[in-house]
């Protein structure tokens, strides 16, 4: 099967200096995965297998493409807005390129969204800088990276018809409450991955003893990795 391609467009003449194109989602594990054991001891003394033994929960680390933090950026909270009751966030950076805005700075409006227990009420915009052109008929989903509950912030989905649109824009993403400081350079912001624009039907089937019978059997035969042996496809990005 022929590869797809993707092509990332720079925002303009310092982007495309600077660099810093999204890059496969492969090549960020968080540490916390990577220290993850492949098993863990049960009371009874058997063992059982971890979240790193999962393919479905690899692929969603290792599917479509990363863009990263260009720079150090300091957060502070600074109260509320007296007038809108709003938080106030401020944030700090170095370098040519500005990797953030607020909503209100962008577009002189205030939050479109409403108060989510765990995050400022403040919505903030990453600049992404690079705006994917996919073939005819994908689209792209931006999304927060997958299973990052470590990050101190949220990033919110979109999908866009990139096969026609291809200019980059800003993707909004909040803050967690009681967080302050430095989110480094290269921390994972946004994931993308693309979808094909095909016209879904649904319906609801009976139940098939035999067919999920013999397909469980397909897996659990296997001692080990049985759904990656029998049923797994590899995706690959580059």
């Amino acid at each position: 099967m022929k590869n797809k391609k993707v092509i990332f467009k720079p925002e303009n003449k310092i982007v495309e200096a600077i660099g810093l194109s999204p890059k496969p989602a492969k090549n960020y594990f968080p540490k916390w995965y990577k220290d993850m054991p492949a098993f863990h001891e049960r009371p009874d003394g058997n063992q059982i297998f971890t979240a790193s033994r999962c393919i479905p929960f690899l692929d969603s680390f290792t599917s479509g493409y990363i863009y990263e933090l260009v720079c150090d950026v300091q957060i502070q909270y600074k109260g509320k807005d007296k007038s809108t009751g709003e938080d106030l966030i401020s944030y700090g950076w170095v370098g040519d390129l500005r990797p953030m805005s607020t909503r209100k700075e962008e577009f002189g409006t205030p939050n479109v969204f409403p108060v989510f227990d765990g995050y400022y009420h403040t919505e903030i915009h990453w600049n992404s800088f690079w705006e994917p052109s996919t073939p005819n008929g994908y689209s792209t989903m931006y999304h927060h990276p997958s299973n990052r509950f470590d990050l101190p912030f949220h990033t919110m989905t979109g999908i866009i018809d990139t096969d026609g649109w291809s200019i980059p824009g800003p993707i909004p993403f909040l803050i967690k409450k009681g967080f302050e400081g430095i989110i480094p350079c290269g921390t994972p912001i946004v994931q993308t991955t693309f979808i094909k624009r095909d016209n879904w039907e649904s319906s609801a089937d009976i139940f098939n003893e035999k067919e999920y019978l013999n397909t469980k059997h397909k897996a659990k035969k296997i001692l080990l990795g049985g759904y990656k042996k029998a049923f797994w496809s590899k995706k690959s990005y580059t």
